[in-house]
């Protein structure tokens, strides 16, 4: 019997973590950049810990993170599996900045929003538009 075989055929590890879909997917394909817990390095990708769900205090901020292009264009083609992600990043990794009440995102309302993908040459100057405006609108 190989080593390879001989491994899988062992219990798993007691305590091992397994992850959910949704979890494996940010890691897989957001991860990279916005980093493993949502805390991206201090360059233009933006940080999501404990800051994303402040764009779910306006309609045009929670449109917005349904458009940026790492979303919009996502590998991730099955529209309730990146809806799972977008809600992962929304309330797991948003923590106490995602308001009281927000609703998640449905499989429906991704296949809209990332049919229609932000323009701007400049998406800093516009998240920082529309995170601004969000804000202002937040419930805190």
């Amino acid at each position: 019997m190989s080593g390879f075989l001989l491994w899988a055929d062992t219990a798993p590890t007691a305590g091992a973590a397994m992850l959910d879909h949704a979890t494996t997917n940010y890691l897989t394909h957001c991860g990279g950049c916005h980093g493993i817990e949502g805390v991206s390095a201090r360059t233009f990708v933006p940080i999501l810990r404990d800051h994303v769900g402040t764009f779910a205090c306006s309609a045009e901020g929670r449109a917005y993170i349904g458009r940026v292009p790492g979303v919009s264009m996502s590998l991730i083609r099955d529209d309730q599996e990146l809806a799972d992600v977008m809600n992962f990043v929304l309330f797991r990794m948003g923590g106490a900045s995602t308001p009281a009440g927000t609703k998640p995102f449905t499989a429906a309302e991704i296949h809209t929003l990332r049919a229609q993908p932000i323009a701007s040459t400049d998406l800093l100057a516009l998240r920082a538009e529309v995170l601004a405006r969000a804000a202002a609108q937040c419930p805190r």
